[in-house]
């Protein structure tokens, strides 16, 4: 099972960049070996950097909340339960200006709050994806960094099989049917360029 990440934790298209410029610099690469001129190419090889160096500012900033992540778990974490998700909406500007709209989950949790009669509920980071769908159990250890605002979510119990019963019941009429169709599309996408990068370098 994949380790969960929060949105700000996440690379999303680190590996798909790092896939396009090793195909891209093999592609030249293979030009320059058959006789190419290294200068009728140089703007090639600086344009090929610019996506690397976007993957690199991803790697950085995904690295520093991961980190930050792992601080707050050497604190005592409190027992918490998953009582609802909330999903929401936002729109992104992609790489050639278009703009999407995506999803994000925040999980509403209820921890038990000490000297207090009546529990509190905290939300956590924004996920990319439907967590719950995953999870076994709504039990989970809640971690509170030094300023006693953030809270870092970790100890997920994974379901050991994808048809197990989840958490809660989910409204039918929020499910995307497409959803598993956008995995296999991904897939394919991966394949495809690997068997690119492969031909450049033979």
């Amino acid at each position: 099972m994949r380790k969960i990440w929060t949105k700000r934790e996440s690379m999303p298209g680190v590996p798909y960049t790092i896939l396009f410029s090793a195909i891209w610099y093999s592609g030249l690469l293979r030009s320059i070996m058959n006789g190419r001129a290294v200068g009728e190419l140089l703007l090639f090889l600086v344009a090929g950097l610019l996506p690397l160096t976007v993957a690199f500012q991803q790697i950085k900033g995904a690295m520093y909340f991961r980190n930050l992540h792992k601080q707050a778990m050497q604190r005592t974490p409190r027992k918490g339960k998953i009582i609802n998700c909330q999903k929401s909406y936002y729109q992104k500007r992609g790489r050639r200006g278009k703009i999407y709209t995506k999803a994000e989950y925040i999980l509403i949790i209820e921890i038990e709050n000490e000297g207090e009669y009546s529990p509190v509920q905290i939300q956590s980071e924004p996920y990319e994806w439907p967590i719950y769908r995953v999870l076994s159990s709504p039990n989970v250890d809640v971690y509170t960094d030094d300023t006693g605002w953030h809270h870092v979510i970790d100890g997920f119990e994974y379901k050991k099989r994808r048809s197990d019963p989840g958490i809660f019941s989910e409204n039918p009429w929020n499910v995307d049917p497409t959803e598993d169709k956008s995995i296999i599309t991904q897939i394919i996408v991966y394949i495809v360029m690997i068997l690119i990068l492969l031909l450049n370098l033979t």
